[in-house]
């Protein structure tokens, strides 16, 4: 009889010791895939979070710096910190603006004029930290600092991150002089032209155009003083208090009006 062919029918199938060989190494691959996927997946949640602190601290960064810039005045004291800042603007729907954090720290609001406050950030972050600080140089630009520091709002630790941020907004401003300001050459240069002018001009001295001013006298000329407007003239006060327009009229006279008092 041949047993042959059963032999080799036989010998074609897993023995145990195979099956169980082949089982080890799939859990042990298993295992390495699975430690794989989960470092892969806190990796990328660990991103996700930092990437969500950077745009949010970026934003209100942004903001303060342009809001900052904007502004016609830092309504703070000096070298003191706070938790808000104020600034004031030129135009009355914007004025006061407003950045201040809540008093629970969930997030930071900006409220322009009357306006309903809107938040800057939002609950994927909680503010761990804002602090703003004015500083004064005289004769120079008022410099505000802010300290902030925001954390991804998670209870798991593979998904936490904080971010600290300190920054420097310089707000340009009026300048501001302890000196003469002179030209480097003899009637060279202009204030202002035709086309930009300045808006008014505050003096507590005598004005001399084109030649020196002397103590008995406000304003000297050493030329023609020119009237653009036919109803421009000059207001007198009188020695009873009360003020009166001069001008001419059309036959070159002199003619009088009472006049509001400048």
């Amino acid at each position: 009889m041949d047993f042959r062919k059963n032999n080799r029918v036989s010998t074609a199938g897993f023995t145990l010791i195979e099956v169980l060989i082949y089982t080890i190494i799939f859990a042990v691959s298993a295992v390495f895939l699975v430690g794989i996927l989960m470092a892969i997946t806190r990796v990328q949640s660990r991103q996700s979070s930092v990437n969500e602190v950077n745009a949010q601290i970026t934003f209100v960064d942004k903001t303060i710096q342009r809001l900052v810039r904007e502004a016609s005045l830092v309504d703070m004291d000096a070298g003191e910190s706070t938790t808000t800042l104020t600034l004031r603007m030129a135009s009355s729907t914007f004025d006061p603006t407003t950045i201040y954090v809540d008093a629970s720290s969930t997030a930071i609001y900006l409220q322009e004029g009357e306006g309903t406050a809107q938040a800057l950030t939002d609950s994927n972050v909680t503010v761990n930290n804002f602090l703003v600080t004015k500083y004064e140089n005289p004769g120079g630009p008022t410099i505000v600092q802010v300290d902030l520091t925001l954390e991804f709002n998670a209870t798991s630790p593979q998904s936490q991150a904080v971010r600290t941020l300190r920054t420097a907004v310089t707000k340009i401003s009026a300048a501001t002089f302890d000196s003469s300001i002179l030209p480097n050459s003899n009637d060279s240069y202009d204030v202002g032209n035709a086309v930009n002018n300045w808006k008014d001009a505050y003096f507590s001295g005598e004005i001399g155009i084109g030649t020196g001013p002397v103590s008995a006298v406000k304003i000297k000329s050493n030329g023609d003083i020119g009237f653009a407007s036919s109803s421009a003239g000059i207001i007198f006060v009188a020695p009873g208090g009360s003020c009166f327009h001069l001008k001419l009229n059309n036959a070159g006279n002199i003619a009088t009006s009472t006049a509001a008092c400048p």
